[in-house]
């Protein structure tokens, strides 16, 4: 048995307006997800944060325990008698985190552990006053996944690092004494890319994508649909045209989600379900990149 993808959701937000963050938009998407599939946020078993940048920095609690206290998903602790709770958790890599949690995912509701979960993510500038140089589009996603009673959904994972890049993106959290409303002082999120992130970013993406098909004895030419990361922003369109895949096989993502972070292939994937493509593919291809750097990759067959 293996697990499907049930249903995708997206939120994005207007302007810079207070109270619409990581977490409301996080909360947005989930229970987007859940309606789109006809379920309720009690009968999820388990649910993956992997928003990476928290509001107002925060650094405890677990964004997955506050999103699902937010969505009423079996808040409180036991269960009541004849009811399950939900397991929550986030998973923090990067760009890469729904292919992670996906992985994750495939582990426990695959082998029974669970039936239902929910991938959320969502990031957005969290102290937009104070802090520099982030790139991020604030948006959120959330995926449902379900178990598989066939062959479909996800057959193959791969997750590569290579850390000789990692100077090429950093983000750094760090006390500024001079910063805030009253100067009094605050921690200040920094991020930094260097100019060559994006082509370093398509050059190992291509490079790991393509021994990952050759495991998996697929060529370009058997990839019906893929699910790329959105940021950096011409990444998709690169990294297909340097695979030999034509770009017409990327969905068309709505603008709002260009250069969103964790969210980013939750949005392209919600495009490709609105628009049929993602009904029709045999083989999907997800081609996830960040910080790291990471390359992450799924192959899911429908």
């Amino acid at each position: 048995m293996g697990t499907r993808i049930e249903a995708a959701a997206t939120a994005h937000r207007r302007g810079r307006l207070i109270g619409r963050g990581a977490i409301h938009l996080s909360d947005t998407a989930a229970n987007r997800c859940l309606d789109h599939a006809n379920h309720r946020a009690a009968e999820l078993d388990l649910l993956i944060n992997t928003g990476l940048y928290k509001d107002y920095n925060a650094a405890e609690p677990a964004l997955a325990s506050i999103i699902q206290d937010d969505i009423g998903a079996n808040r409180g602790s036991p269960p009541r008698l004849g009811h399950h709770g939900t397991f929550s958790f986030d998973v923090l890599n990067g760009g890469c985190g729904v292919v992670t949690a996906a992985q994750l995912m495939d582990a426990l509701v695959g082998h029974g552990a669970a039936r239902l979960g929910l991938i959320v993510a969502a990031d957005a500038d969290p102290t937009p006053r104070t802090s520099r140089g982030f790139p991020f589009a604030p948006a959120g996603g959330a995926l449902l996944i379900g178990r598989s009673v066939d062959a479909s959904g996800f057959q193959r994972f791969a997750l590569h690092t290579f850390a000789e890049h990692a100077p090429l993106f950093e983000a750094q959290l760090r006390w500024d004494p001079h910063a805030g409303l009253t100067r009094r002082g605050r921690n200040v999120l920094e991020v930094h890319e260097a100019p060559g992130f994006t082509a370093c970013c398509v050059d190992r993406a291509a490079e790991a994508t393509s021994h990952f098909l050759a495991d998996a004895t697929l060529t370009a030419a058997d990839i019906d649909l893929v699910i790329a990361s959105q940021y950096p922003r011409t990444f998709g369109s690169q990294v297909v045209h340097r695979l030999g895949i034509p770009t017409s096989h990327l969905p068309e993502v709505a603008a709002e989600f260009a250069g969103s972070h964790t969210a980013g292939p939750i949005a392209a994937l919600e495009a490709a379900i609105a628009s049929g493509q993602f009904g029709r593919a045999r083989h999907t291809l997800f081609i996830t990149v960040g910080a790291g750097l990471t390359v992450g990759l799924v192959l899911y067959r429908s």
